[in-house]
């Protein structure tokens, strides 16, 4: 089968990443959890909100280099990988930040995708694209979904699952820790370990 993988927050966990740059940009009272949500709190309520924005685009530009894989990601899509499947990164994220340095945040993303995936033999050898697309726009995304054929997609946001446009023939598979997070009633998995056991059950 085909299965088709969200990059940001799916593969790639930002807490590591969030909780150095927030050192290096910030200053921050030293109780202050150094948490994504909580930082993004803070700054809006200092008024201080194009500092947010920025900092965005440091964390998905150069503070890649920071970003690590869940805990279990590269295991499963090696094991998926091994089974037969064939894996395709399907994302979008904007490829210049909103504020900030013009920093080309796809070039950062394929970076991230030969130093910490191509480099464990997934997704082709380095340098190879032909496996991860980077797209702009939400609905670029779901096209590129539909017209690769994909069999399974996972993905950390519902409203990309939940889309009237998702393809029919896709079967959506939400990844979150939080069952709380959403009302999306989909199927779903808390972490990277359930999502090979959840496929073959099907």
């Amino acid at each position: 089968m085909r299965i088709g993988l969200d990059f940001d927050n799916t593969i790639v966990c930002y807490d590591q990443a969030i909780a150095l740059l927030a050192e290096k940009l910030f200053e921050l009272p030293l109780d202050l959890p150094r948490t994504k949500l909580v930082l993004r709190d803070f700054l809006r309520a200092a008024g201080r909100e194009p500092e947010w924005t920025a900092f965005q685009g440091e964390l998905y530009g150069p503070g890649m280099q920071y970003a690590q894989p869940f805990d279990g990601a590269i295991v499963t899509m090696q094991e998926l990988m091994a089974a037969g499947h064939e894996l395709v990164i399907i994302s979008h994220r904007s490829r210049r930040p909103y504020a900030g340095p013009a920093h080309d945040l796809h070039a950062a993303a394929r970076g991230w995708v030969s130093s910490h995936l191509q480099s464990k033999g997934l997704f082709g050898v380095v340098g190879d694209t032909s496996s991860a697309f980077f797209l702009e726009t939400l609905a670029e995304k779901i096209n590129k979904i539909k017209e690769l054929n994909i069999d399974y997609y996972l993905d950390d946001l519902p409203a990309v699952l939940g889309a009237p446009s998702f393809p029919i023939g896709t079967n959506p598979i939400l990844l979150s820790a939080n069952e709380g997070k959403s009302r999306y009633l989909g199927p779903s998995i808390s972490q990277w370990s359930e999502l090979l056991p959840y496929i073959l059950d099907q």
